[in-house]
């Protein structure tokens, strides 16, 4: 038989899995080098520039 995985009955809220999720990924952010947040920076521009042009079809 294959061995299955135990689930908690706990069920966490999605506001507090977010919250634990930001909270884990500021840390993590932190000790990223310094040109890897310039990247991911201009990155984060360039996704807003194309949203602002981006026309929506549909509402």
């Amino acid at each position: 038989m294959s061995a299955k995985k135990q689930v908690s009955p706990e069920i966490t809220p999605k506001a507090e899995l977010s919250a634990i999720s930001e909270h884990e990924r500021l840390k993590r952010d932190i000790y990223r080098p310094d040109i890897e947040k310039l990247h991911l920076f201009t990155q984060m521009l360039r996704v807003n520039a194309l949203f602002k042009k981006a026309k929506v079809t549909h509402k």
